[in-house]
């Protein structure tokens, strides 16, 4: 009787089904949710991203506001692409086809930036010295291709170029500077010699 009572007891019991299919999909969904949740909000696990950020990029970009000084120097640096074919862009310019060097030359070093203003304004032709050599191409005029901004964001970059050896206390120059250079050379229909130059601006 009590075999009888056990087998019966053991045939009632509910079998162990096999896991619904939705089930799979639910933990799928979660497994896809986690990781895309790490990866977008753990920061790639960097000690250097703290909440509330996510990442490093929003970190990055809490960076303390540039300065105008920092940021003519920048602009100034992406407009000097132009010039880079010639003066090449460590500054040294080519001998072999008589592109002075930017880098240290007393031209652009100057207290005043009115020479190089000038130069890139209405171009240069004839031989010029720097640094003990001779240099005797054509520089042509970049003036009307650049504005007054662009061109004072330009020569600041190409002054104040520490990488360069130049100068990077050298005042930045201001729209302004090249706007006088501008209107006192407007009427010049050539380009400068350093003769010219030198008559101009004797002292720089």
């Amino acid at each position: 009787m009590a075999v009888k009572k056990k087998d019966q007891i053991k045939e009632s019991s509910p079998a162990i089904g096999a896991p619904k299919p939705w089930v799979f999909v639910l933990l799928l969904f979660l497994v896809y949710w986690g990781i895309n949740y790490l990866d977008g909000h753990s920061g790639g696990f960097n000690a250097q991203v703290y909440a509330p950020h996510k990442n490093v990029r929003a970190v990055e970009n809490l960076r303390v506001v540039k300065s105008p000084d920092e940021l003519a120097y920048e602009k100034g640096q992406s407009i000097y692409s132009r010039c880079a074919a010639c003066h090449q862009p460590n500054g040294l310019g080519n001998a072999n086809v008589g592109y002075p060097p930017l880098a240290g030359s007393e031209w652009v070093l100057t207290e005043s930036p009115n020479w190089v203003i000038a130069i890139v304004l209405k171009g240069l032709m004839g031989p010029i010295e720097v640094k003990g050599e001779t240099y005797n191409n054509v520089m042509a005029a970049q003036g009307a291709g650049l504005s007054d901004e662009d061109l004072a964001n330009v020569i600041t970059y190409v002054r104040r170029n520490a990488d360069w050896g130049n100068d990077p206390n050298l005042p930045i120059v201001t729209p302004e500077q090249v706007k006088s250079v501008r209107e006192e050379i407007d009427s010049r229909p050539s380009m400068f010699t350093v003769e010219d130059l030198l008559e101009l601006y004797p002292k720089n």
